[in-house]
């Protein structure tokens, strides 16, 4: 084990009061840490990533560029409960609004039964990183069927930019129940990892808002786990950012999920964003639908890949990657990659990605109508964008 990963454990503030069962599950990861590499471009999830940004301190803090949501709130005559829950330096606060039906409890004092153990190695060694080194982060369970739409919203608002925040939430969802869950960045230096746990027949809508100043790092692992019906939309939008890393893995362990996800991603200056995608179909008759949009310009660079396994059995799975990347400058990189493993035989499946630059026809035929180039830039982008929101 050699500098950034054995650097986090020396520096490690680890908890002194919590269950011995968790404590055992920490002395494991990090004797597993023990046995692996920093993270490196030999890495797969890490070979278009500037992981070497890891080990640097961040010297300014700036603003982040402003991030347009794209999605609309609900229509005012439909009555949502909405829980905030923001996480910061001394622990987290939850807003008054949290209805009663929400049960929202520090990680560290979860039950050992409803705690998940995920399968993390060298590929992954900064997220199990995480599961040695946590010391925040939140169990939310909803412990009945509500009659309203519910709606958590989870800030990360850490104010020593320089000290890694390691975070590890759990949403444990019973059946039958919608939820819509908002996740932004505030402010902070952030290793997290999200689990999520669905029972049957859930539906999920959930935002990931990463609008990064320009020096900020986010690292993330989110796991979902999928019971049967469960309906799954995911819209991740990832702008700025010294480092954004986001890992998201679905497992598709039951019949009739459907998981529709859109990305956006938009990197500036020196930017460096990955943003990976896993979807693994092991039972029949699920579907999987990934699209992303990425835009880069100036220096930075951004890599984005959809992957999806189809186990043996897993038939009637329908899937669907759509990659699209534009380029906004000679400097800039994206590197972009679909991938299928299929070891079924009734299996329908799609990819696709491209990459290239504003298509200069129709920034003429827009500027013949008037708008002038910058403007007709922008629309030409929105309009590509667009193309990736799935709420």
């Amino acid at each position: 084990m050699v500098g950034l990963i054995n650097n986090w454990v020396s520096h490690a503030q680890l908890s002194v009061n919590e269950a011995e069962w968790l404590a055992d599950k920490r002395a494991t990861a990090i004797q597993q840490l023990k046995q692996l590499d920093d993270p490196g471009r030999k890495l797969e999830s890490w070979r278009y990533a500037e992981s070497s940004r890891l080990y640097q301190s961040i010297e300014t803090v700036d603003s982040p560029q402003s991030l347009t949501d794209c999605i609309d709130e609900a229509a005012s005559d439909v009555k949502i409960d909405e829980c905030v829950i923001r996480l910061q330096d001394d622990g987290f606060v939850v807003s008054d609004e949290c209805p009663d039906y929400l049960d929202v409890q520090a990680i560290n004092s979860m039950s050992e039964n409803e705690w998940l153990d995920l399968a993390f190695g060298q590929e992954t060694v900064v997220n199990l990183a995480n599961t040695a080194l946590f010391n925040s982060g939140v169990f939310v369970c909803i412990k009945t069927n509500a009659k309203n739409p519910i709606k958590i919203v989870i800030e990360y608002d850490y104010k020593n930019n320089n000290q890694w925040q390691f975070i590890r939430n759990h949403l444990k969802v019973t059946a039958d129940t919608s939820i819509t869950l908002e996740e932004r960045w505030l402010s902070g230096r952030i290793n997290a990892v999200n689990v999520y746990q669905l029972e049957d027949q859930v539906s999920l809508l959930r935002h990931q808002k990463m609008s990064l100043s320009q020096t900020a790092q986010f690292v993330s692992f989110n796991y979902f786990e999928v019971a049967n019906d469960v309906n799954i939309v995911t819209m991740n939008q990832h702008y700025g950012g010294g480092l954004q890393h986001h890992i998201h893995q679905f497992n598709l362990r039951a019949h009739g999920a459907k998981v529709k996800l859109g990305s956006i991603n938009k990197s500036y200056a020196n930017n460096n964003i990955s943003d990976i995608v896993q979807v693994n179909h092991y039972s029949k008759n699920n579907q999987s639908d990934v699209t992303h949009r990425s835009i880069a310009k100036d220096q930075s660079q951004i890599y984005n890949n959809a992957k999806a396994v189809v186990a043996p059995g897993a038939d009637q799975s329908v899937i669907e990657q759509d990659l699209k990347n534009i380029l906004l400058s000679e400097n800039a990189k994206i590197f972009s990659k679909p991938e299928l493993e299929v070891y079924a035989d009734e299996v329908v499946a799609a990819h696709g990605s491209t990459i290239g630059a504003l298509d200069e026809t129709a920034l003429f035929y827009l500027q013949s109508r008037g708008i002038d180039v910058e403007q007709a830039r922008e629309i030409m982008i929105e309009s590509f964008e667009q193309e990736a929101v799935v709420c």
